[in-house]
């Protein structure tokens, strides 16, 4: 038997009360929609802010075409994007992700300021020196685009007072395919794949402050040096010397690093450190508050120059790198990079060319 109708009066109220009911449930919905939505776009824009500071905010770019020191030709070219368009820095045209397809991209770190070799041109905010020539000129060769994006140094090699060094997370994470200038060392050599030298490699010297004494020399016992942070000439080459005594390259009392050649000369001069155990730059030579007072005879800190210094995956780079660089130096070309040295870059403290250039 059917179930009586409900009265007329009975509906109009029970009506009501369902739909109520159904609106609730969809505006919950709405509400967590939004909320989940808002999440996934914060997270989202975190991601993007992290990726732009890992890989370095300050790009310099070296063309391949017409001897340009900034921006690409326009075509194809490779990245962490997605595809799309491109304008701005680079002449426009098209773009695809990652480095698989299109013209692939060879991004180099760049971080030193020592000179003539690599040193911040503050009139177009550009880094510029031989490193920067050569660099430039070797790609032009290669016809690879390639750009130099400038980073900490020690993300490309840390070393830490106390501790061996190895290699930085910038280099060893790929934000970049090799950084300029580095020597090879033994200790970067177990870590690191090196082109040729490019460069002439610095002498490691000892220097004390403006009429300090060395008398102590070869005991170093009770004596703090002083060291660069991240040069091929630190602590664990000056323990590799067996005329040295007294000197325990672990020792944070005595030994400590220092991030310029200014800070060096300023605790020199302050009697905070003894001795700098440091490369012999321009700068230290014509320095007034430091003397030079020798080197330690035969270079145990570098069994290489200054090259291209990237993982030991990246055999396709070095593999071009050094057939261009060859082909290079056997042109004029190279010889102009070299006489740059004292005429274009000659402003900057520095070596003159037959100390910088490798021919």
């Amino acid at each position: 038997m059917a179930s009586p109708e409900a009265p007329t009066a009975d509906k109009f109220q029970i009506l009501p009360e369902e739909s109520k009911k159904s609106k609730d449930a969809d505006s919950m919905l709405l509400v967590v929609f939004v909320i989940l939505a808002n999440f996934i776009a914060f997270i989202s824009l975190g991601l993007a802010i992290v990726g732009v500071a890992q890989n370095g905010s300050n790009v310099y770019n070296i063309g391949t075409s017409s001897g340009s020191d900034n921006g690409f030709s326009s075509g194809t070219w490779s990245g962490g994007f997605s595809s799309g368009t491109w304008s701005g820095g680079f002449s426009s045209g098209t773009w695809s992700g990652g480095f698989s397809s299109g013209e692939k991209i060879w991004i180099f770190q760049i971080g030193h300021y020592v000179g003539n070799t690599q040193y911040l041109d503050e009139s177009s905010g550009t880094i510029k020196g031989y490193n920067v020539d050569v660099v430039n000129a070797v790609c032009q060769l290669a016809n690879k685009n390639c750009a130099l994006v400038w980073d900490l140094y020690e993300n490309c090699w840390d070393s830490q007072v106390g501790q061996r060094a190895r290699g930085g997370k910038g280099l060893m994470g790929s934000w970049y395919h090799a950084c300029v200038g580095w020597a090879n060392t033994r200790d970067r050599a177990r870590t690191y794949l090196f082109s040729s030298s490019f460069e002439k490699s610095l002498s490691p010297a000892y220097f004390v402050k403006k009429g300090g004494s060395f008398d102590f020399f070869p005991n170093f016992s009770g004596k703090k040096v002083g060291i660069l942070d991240g040069w091929s000439v630190d602590e664990h080459c000056l323990a590799r010397y067996n005329d040295v005594t007294g000197f325990d390259e672990t020792d944070v009392m005595q030994v400590t690093h220092y991030g310029s050649e200014d800070d060096i000369i300023a605790a020199l001069s302050s009697d905070t450190i003894d001795v700098a155990f440091v490369p012999r730059t321009p700068y230290f030579d014509m320095s007034q508050m430091v003397e030079y007072t020798g080197e330690p005879g035969e270079d145990l800190c570098v069994i290489g120059g200054p090259a291209m210094m990237m993982r030991k995956d990246q055999f396709e780079l070095r593999t071009w790198w050094d057939a261009f660089f060859e082909k290079l130096i056997a042109t004029s070309q190279y010889n102009d990079i070299c006489d740059n040295v004292e005429e274009t870059h000659g402003d900057q403290p520095g070596f003159d060319k037959e100390y910088v250039c490798v021919v």
